[in-house]
Order: structure tokens, then sequence, then C-alpha cells
């Protein structure tokens, strides 16, 4: 206890100490020459000594805790520890404050652009609505909804017919225009809450949600008719286009592929059957 009084008194009043290892020319930090302390400490076996030397025990003490504090988090104990005012505090918390704004702002521009390029992903470059991955994603989730709470959920797969006599004949700018054409009227005759996706070529995907099969074969028709009444300009000069449909519902122990085969199966049908309809599976 003697020793620890010595040594905090030091630490406190900012005297130099002698480390040392005894007859050792090294240095070592664990290791206090007891002797060498005390000739540069107040003697307290005199009133005036014993004073000095108590005040200055206690704020060393109060210095070891804080060295001992910074320490263990890994800070470096400055050479010389200032008292702090009011002001100076102030100035330090206004400084934390902006820091931790500008980390915020950094933050949210960073999520943003998260964000912004995973949605660039789940879009068609040609035609600018979901691509084949977006609808796989959304079929799973409708599918896990579908599950839990049964209510009706109708899945679509549409074909443009003679898409490839279109490429041939006009070539494949005007193709690409005539599926920029068909994608925009899918999407644009739905509710928000359904679902459409280019799901490669000239083929599309439709999720309707909360939609029987007879509802949604009558939207199904009101599409077809639509693309079928429309005018695809090619310089000045429209050119028909029609296309088909294949529908399956949601069954008890069904599952997406199961699904969507058979709506394919259906859309083969309706090709079959002479193309520009709608055939239910």
């Amino acid at each position: 206890m003697r020793f620890l009084e010595i040594f905090v008194h030091a630490f406190a009043t900012g005297k130099h100490l002698p480390w040392c290892l005894g007859t050792s020319d090294r240095c070592d930090a664990r290791t206090v020459r007891l002797v060498d302390i005390a000739r540069i400490l107040p003697d307290p076996r005199n009133s005036a000594g014993a004073a000095r030397f108590d005040q200055g025990t206690q704020l060393g003490l109060r210095w070891w805790r804080r060295a001992s504090s910074n320490l263990e988090w890994g800070c470096s104990l400055p050479a010389k520890a200032p008292l702090g005012s009011e002001k100076d505090a102030g100035r330090l918390i206004a400084d934390l404050q902006s820091k931790i704004f500008n980390l915020m702002k950094e933050k949210d521009f960073f999520i943003g652009q998260l964000q912004e390029k995973s949605a660039l992903t789940r879009k068609d470059p040609l035609t600018g609505i979901f691509n084949r991955l977006a609808y796989e994603e959304q079929f799973q989730s409708e599918f896990q909804r579908w599950k839990r709470f049964g209510h009706p959920l109708t899945c679509l797969v549409w074909d443009i017919d003679h898409f490839k006599k279109i490429n041939g004949q006009y070539g494949h700018p005007v193709g690409d225009e005539v599926l920029r054409g068909v994608a925009q009227q899918l999407s644009s005759c739905i509710r928000s809450t359904d679902f459409v996706a280019r799901f490669g070529g000239e083929v599309f995907v439709m999720l309707l949600p909360g939609t029987d099969t007879r509802a949604a074969l009558k939207v199904a028709d009101k599409l077809r008719l639509n693309i079928a009444e429309s005018k695809f300009a090619n310089n000045g000069r429209g050119i028909a286009v029609t296309i088909s449909c294949g529908l399956s519902g949601f069954e008890p122990g069904d599952s997406p592929e199961s699904v969507f085969n058979r709506a394919d199966h259906a859309l083969y049908r309706a090709k079959q059957a002479g193309r520009n309809c709608c055939w239910l599976s």
C-alpha cells in the first residue's frame, strides 16, 4: 500500500520516475526502485509534507483510474493530462455530431446506390419491365402467400404469334419495337398488385394474385384483343400483331413448377387451336 501511494503521488505531480531492474542496464516499466522514488517525494513524516503527500496521492489515484480505463480500451496515455473545460467539451460534442451526421448521409447515399443497382438487375433492358430473375423471385413469394392464406392465384404465359416471321420480314429493330409495345400493353392494363415480366425471347409471364382462373381468362382475353387491335409502327406503316396465352391456377399440392408447366402446355394448345386466343388448362 505504501508503494502504491508513493507511485500515484509521483504520477500526479509529473515527477520523472527512474525505472530499472536493479543492477541491470535494461529498463523495465514493471519494476520500480522504491528508494529512488522516495527521494523526489515530500516527506510525509512532518505535517507540511504529509498534507502535500496526501493531496498528491488523491490526485494520482484519480489519474491512475483514468489511465487504467484508457489502457483497457487500447488508448495511449497522454504525457500531460489536461483538465478540459465546458467549452472544450461542447466543441468536442459538436464535432462528433457533425461527423455522425456526415456518416449518416454517406450511409443513405450508398443504400440508395445499392437499391438502384438491385432494381436494375431485376429489369429487362429492352422492354423496361421485370425480367426472368424478378419473375422467379415473385413467383416464390406469391406461392408462399398462396400456401399461407389460400387465396386464388393464376399464372399466365404469353407468346407473340409468328414473331420470327416479323423479325425476318421487317428486321430485328422492328421486332424490338414490337416487344416493347407488347410489354407496354401488358403492363399498363393490369392492377398494381399483379405482376408481368419478360420470360425470354417473345415469351411473357404474368401472375394475378386474388384472381381465379375464370376471372383471369376474362382479363387475358381483354389484353389479347387490345394487342390485336393495336398497330405497331414501321416507317409510318402499321404492323398487325397477335398474341396467344395459356392459363393455370393453383390447386392443392401444386408447386410453382407444376403450375407453370400446365400454363405452358395450355399455351401450346392455344397455338394449335389457331393462335390469337387464350386457353385454360
